[in-house]
């Protein structure tokens, strides 16, 4: 008996054993699994920690995007610079807390925070903003908690909002509407843009593009755009860009007849809005401008913002005694100008700008065009001319050419701007473009139709209460104000604009005579308005005894115009020269065009010191517009940075 209970204790003792080692293996077993399970559930974590940090991420970028189209004309960056309330760089401001991502079925996957460093807050023309996402998942207080399978990841970029020289620039003819050649005798040395249809009218007119680029460095051309896709720098790219199609256009010659050179369909480019001077009028106070004639500084900087100081200028400059320009000009109402010119420089108008004779430079470029149009031959171009005179000549409202006074000039001018193919009145659907209410496949009752052109209504952005809550809403502005730009407030000035009409380029908006108007327009007896060249002897100082009139300084025989042209309005005119072309030595840039002309050409030569939009090396100041957002690094933050991160 006592064997067999000493056996029966040995089988007991072994089973126990036996259970004690499976129990363990058991246990070892689940401890594994469950590290494992803790493991790909924090790993899971992890990952989405990365997209929820990402969404932040996101939202914040998408934040400053709108920011920055929300934003004062007048103090660009100022909104951007307020949302990071503790200046030093290096050190972040919190912008968005305890935020939470949601899933489709309203659960939330992660927390969210959201810091920004705002940088280069000097800079007047950009600014780096160096962004955090910090992502807790599943929870805050999971992290918190020290859950070992709670994460805590964090996703960190620096974006670039800038203001730069708008695109425009880069063609010598382009139009924020439909572009028109009707003429055989129209060329086009330079590339030509409309943001909707470009139509050629039939007619056998002339388009010698040239390449762009991304960017410039003084004369040194970065980036050569190689839009027709053969992998060649050879000089042979431009010619023809169009936001709808290209019309009518069987009988172009030049390299605008080649199809690689005809680009439709293109993206809409944006129109600088110079609704609000007050950011160039800071520009030309900070660089000491001036404009003189004979001697006499006429203004300096700013024309119009001093007690009992005339709003408008007159200027009539000649070989002898011509208008001298020194960098950037504003002039708080409009502008008379022509004659001789030399400098470098730009004005700025907040009423129309006046060109009633022809305006030539002193000193031009060598030639009006490179030779050739291969980056070698246009750089060796720009740093021939870099000194050379430059102007450029921008208006709030419209641009007038030649003698409005004229019956011929008011007819023909009249019947184009009131054509129905130039509509221009702020009910243009959302595209802004005119005439497109079909949508591209141009049938009507489509799914591609803008419903919003012509339906009678004001289609615009206004400022919310989320807006203001997220302190997007710029100093002067309020809930319920129009968004400056928006919709269909296609010149951004926040008022519903009609039809241009014929009053709005003719009218002058004071009468002409001393008081009114700063600088020398010149007496002469009614109806001996010049038509040819003009001799010093017909200029002299403005006789305080004696009413002027526009028609004594103006003429319809206009056939040179030496100046880059700007406005999102009209540019008008009726000009008439008998024996050579007409020559625009610059570029055109309008909302709409109503030039008409009388003579054996016309001819749109671009200023290759436009390309590339730094002309400002070359003396002369640019309308400028936001560039799109720029993401220049991305990372995955790291522990110890987020750690060293105080919020």
């Amino acid at each position: 008996m006592t064997r067999l209970r000493r056996q029966k204790g040995s089988i007991l003792l072994v089973a126990s054993i036996l259970f004690t080692v499976v129990l363990a293996l058991v246990l070892a077993s689940l401890t594994i699994a469950s590290a494992r399970v803790r493991d790909a559930r924090a790993s899971g974590n992890n990952m989405t920690g990365q997209f929820v940090a990402e969404a932040g991420l996101q939202r914040e970028i998408q934040l400053l995007r709108s920011a920055a189209s929300l934003a004062s004309l007048s103090q660009p960056f100022a909104v951007i610079d307020a949302l990071d309330t503790r200046t030093a760089d290096g050190i972040f401001s919190q912008v968005l807390s305890n935020q939470l991502l949601l899933d489709g079925q309203g659960r939330t996957i992660g927390e969210y925070d959201v810091l920004i460093d705002v940088q280069d807050r000097a800079s007047t023309m950009r600014r780096n903003v160096d962004v955090m996402s910090v992502a807790f998942i599943p929870t805050r207080s999971a992290v918190a908690a020290h859950d070992p399978t709670a994460s805590r990841i964090a996703v960190r970029a620096t974006v670039r909002l800038e203001r730069a020289s708008s695109e425009v620039f880069d063609y010598s003819y382009f139009i924020n509407h439909w572009g028109w050649f009707f003429g055989n005798t129209i060329t086009s040395n330079g590339s030509v843009r409309a943001n909707g249809q470009f139509d050629f009218g039939g007619y056998r007119s002339t388009v010698n593009g040239s390449p762009r680029y991304e960017s410039a460095d003084g004369t040194d051309l970065i980036g050569y755009i190689d839009d027709n896709g053969d992998g060649l720098r050879d000089g042979k790219d431009g010619g023809i860009f169009a936001g709808f199609g290209i019309v009518r256009a069987a009988g172009v010659r030049g390299m605008g007849s080649l199809p690689q050179n005809r680009h439709a369909w293109e993206t809409k480019i944006g129109m600088p809005n110079l609704s609000d001077l007050t950011w160039y009028e800071n520009l030309a106070k900070s660089r000491g401008s001036s404009i003189s004639l004979d001697g006499k500084r006429i203004a300096s900087a700013v024309l119009g913002d001093a007690p009992n100081e005339a709003q408008h200028l007159c200027l009539i400059g000649t070989a002898e005694k011509p208008i001298v320009i020194d960098g950037p000009i504003v002039v708080r109402g409009s502008v008379i100008i022509g004659g001789v010119i030399t400098g470098r420089g730009t004005i700025f108008a907040g009423g129309n700008v006046y060109i009633p004779r022809n305006l030539t430079y002193v000193n031009p470029p060598t030639t009006v065009r490179p030779p050739a149009n291969d980056e070698a031959s246009v750089e060796a171009w720009l740093r021939a001319n870099q000194a050379k005179d430059s102007i450029g000549l921008f208006a709030r409202e419209n641009i007038v050419i030649g003698d409005f006074t004229n019956d011929a000039w008011g007819s023909y001018v009249s019947r184009w701007l009131n054509d129905p193919m130039n509509k221009s009145q702020e009910d243009a659907g959302l595209d802004g473009i005119q005439n497109t209410r079909d949508g591209p496949d141009g049938i009507a009752g489509t799914a591609d139709d803008d419903v919003l052109e012509g339906d009678g209504a004001w289609t615009v952005s206004r400022y919310t209460d989320q807006d203001l809550a997220l302190g997007l809403i710029p100093a002067g502005k309020s809930v319920g104000d129009v968004i400056p730009g928006s919709g269909e407030d296609i010149d951004g000035d926040g008022i519903r604009d009609g039809q241009i009409t014929l009053a709005h380029v003719t009218a002058l908006e004071d009468p002409f005579n001393p008081g009114l108007w700063e600088g020398n327009p010149p007496p002469h007896d009614p109806g001996e308005a010049p038509s040819g060249p003009v001799d010093s002897a017909d200029f002299h100082k403005i006789d305080h005894g004696r009413a002027q009139h526009y028609e004594d300084i103006a003429t319809v025989y206009v056939d040179r115009i030496d100046a880059c042209l700007y406005t999102n309005h009209a540019c008008a005119g009726f000009l008439v020269s008998p024996s050579k072309p007409i020559e625009f030595n610059g570029g055109l840039v309008s909302r709409n065009e109503s030039i008409i002309y009388s003579a054996p050409g016309l001819r749109f030569n671009h200023d290759e010191r436009l390309t590339g939009r730094t002309a400002e090396h070359f003396g002369m100041w640019l309308p400028v517009a936001w560039r799109e957002l720029q993401i220049i690094c991305w990372e995955i933050a790291s522990p110890t940075v987020v750690d060293q991160i105080s919020y």
